[in-house]
């Protein structure tokens, strides 16, 4: 990838650019009209305002733009290049420093995981040219059309997304918010001139976003430079085997950072020594997998993921979290991200907690959505699925009389409110589909002692859960959509500051339903990053375990 610095140079030493003043200060040509310090500096184009006007009041409309524009899918634009032009009377808007200043931040969009080839850099290039050289109106009302409506592509790819997530993801539920007022930006950007700046409106302000951006450039680097052996699977290593694999292990964890002794400072790079143990340990980190001092196959097959399909991860989960965060955060909110088994807590701004989570097997996935936990239900019922009860529980039950009683597990004749408790004696084991079976409140409850609910049309919410083991296990999908949590007791601490700690240790110890409300409601947000940075600055990577990076890549690459 380029430099920044770089770009900028390219620019400032692009002739078409550039003129010189009859004392040799450099300037750059100005469109008349334009309300930026441009004009003051020199920097019009030499083309009759009045003309390009014309020109421009033929082409815009209200319902369909009259002229092609390359790269730009004109129906997106149409409407907010109509509001533009007309409320400035189709006067144009574009200095030769502001359409630098645009060409700059396409040339560098890269940082962003974005393809600079998908803008139209070219073909505003030629035409910029075209204008210094002859003083076309009719150039120039191209021109400015095309810088305007590239800003508007751009400004929408910023706020929702390269790629839009209902196409290609049923079960993602977070809708990326378009901005209704893009050509108010636009026309801010032309009169103040800064035009990269008045992009930040639209960009995330979820702190994942920029700290991704940072590994975009080193990840690219490693691309440009042939990325990283492939390494052979020759079994387990273990500290103090010697073997090529080892050197070859040795350099791949030094390529990717993990590793920050160089080629120079090995003096056995053959020997699985103590050093390689930490960097190994590092990977294992970054990668979710569970921390030894054993190589494993699993690694090994990790180690291998090519440098090129971590590239494009990042860029990825960038897109992904434009579909998710448009502006700022809440200051306070709950965040999960299914691939990393976590769950996160931000108060007022600061990161205050982290706790493992257990999320739904891959056959039934969690959903990805945000909502406001509302109310906590402490000591619950749980009412079993029907699709749980009728693979699972009564299948179980009509075998052995005493297998509800034993689970704690009791029939209703029906989902209502109105729905009684009844024996097993009077089961129509013919009609099973017309009972509800419900576990009551205890410690063998599957919900544990307290659920968190946001209700929703996905019946999702956070609980505890009597299976503490599952916690220990570095892949945790094992729920059937619903969503356990490490350390219940510290979220409902938390999130009902009006008790005390022991108030809330005995609502979730007794046996007693006990529904409460939030003084505040809380924002949680269910997401899916498989690539993020973590606490220590170090690029994690994670499983696709809904294969969401798989369908989207496709679509990716073709855009």
């Amino acid at each position: 990838m380029k430099k920044i610095a770089n770009y900028l140079l390219l620019l400032l030493c692009v002739p078409m650019f550039i003129a010189c003043n009859s004392d040799g200060s450099n300037r750059q040509p100005n469109v008349s009209g334009s309300t930026s310090g441009d004009e003051e500096a020199g920097n019009s184009f030499q083309y009759s305002r009045e003309e390009a006007g014309s020109f421009i009041e033929q082409w815009v409309d209200s319902a369909e733009l009259k002229t092609n524009l390359p790269k730009i899918k004109e129906a997106q634009v149409t409407e907010d290049l109509y509001s533009f032009y007309s409320k400035r009377n189709y006067s144009p808007a574009w200095t030769a420093g502001t359409a630098a200043r645009l060409v700059s931040t396409i040339r560098n969009i890269e940082q962003e995981g974005l393809n600079p080839d998908s803008y139209p850099v070219d073909t505003i290039q030629t035409l910029i040219e075209q204008v210094q050289q002859e003083n076309s109106a009719e150039a120039g009302a191209k021109l400015d059309l095309l810088l305007s409506a590239t800003y508007l592509k751009l400004a929408d790819v910023i706020a929702t997304g390269k790629v839009k997530p209902g196409n290609y993801y049923n079960s993602w539920h977070i809708k990326p918010v378009a901005p209704d007022t893009l050509y108010t930006h636009l026309q801010q950007a032309v009169e103040s001139g800064e035009v990269n700046a008045s992009l930040d409106y639209f960009r995330p302000r979820f702190d994942q976003y920029e700290k991704l951006q940072q590994y975009i450039d080193t990840y690219s680097r490693i691309v440009e430079n042939g990325g990283w052996p492939d390494i052979e699977s020759k079994g387990e290593l273990q500290p103090g085997d010697s073997s090529q694999q080892v050197e070859q292990i040795r350099q791949r964890l030094h390529i990717s950072g993990d590793l920050a002794a160089g080629p120079s400072e090995w003096t056995s790079p053959a020997v699985y020594d103590s050093t390689l143990i930490s960097a190994v340990n590092n990977f294992q980190v970054r990668m979710g997998l569970e921390v030894q001092p054993t190589i494993t196959a699993e690694m090994i097959e990790a180690m291998n993921v090519p440098a090129e399909t971590r590239l494009k991860q990042i860029a990825l989960n960038l897109d992904r979290i434009r579909w998710f965060s448009s502006g700022d955060m809440p200051p306070t909110y709950v965040l999960v991200n299914l691939p990393e088994y976590k769950l996160q807590v931000v108060d007022d701004g600061e990161k205050v907690k982290t706790m493992k989570v257990v999320v739904g097997e891959q056959m039934n996935s969690t959903p990805i959505f945000s909502d406001k936990i509302q109310y906590a239900v402490f000591s619950p019922y749980w009412n079993v699925p029907n699709s749980i009860a009728m693979d699972e529980i009564w299948p179980n039950a009509r075998n052995n009389p005493g297998y509800l009683s034993s689970r704690h597990y009791e029939v209703l004749t029906g989902w209502g409110d109105d729905a009684r408790v009844i024996s097993p004696s009077e089961i129509d084991w013919d009609n099973l589909r017309q009972y509800r079976i419900r576990q009551k409140p205890g410690p063998w409850n599957s919900l544990g002692r307290v659920k968190f609910m946001f209700p929703n049309d996905y019946a999702i919410y956070l609980h505890d859960t009597p299976a503490d083991h599952l916690f220990e296990e570095y892949t945790r999908a094992f729920s059937h959509g619903c969503i356990r949590v490490e350390e219940p007791a510290w979220l409902a601490d938390w999130l009902f500051p009006q008790y005390e700690r022991q108030d809330v240790k005995n609502k979730m110890n007794n046996t007693n339903r006990d529904i409460v409300s939030l003084e505040d409601e809380v924002p949680v947000y269910i997401f899916y990053l498989t690539s993020f940075v973590d606490d220590n600055g170090d690029i994690n990577f994670r499983e696709d375990l809904y294969e969401l990076d798989k369908r989207l890549t496709p679509q990716f690459d073709l855009i």
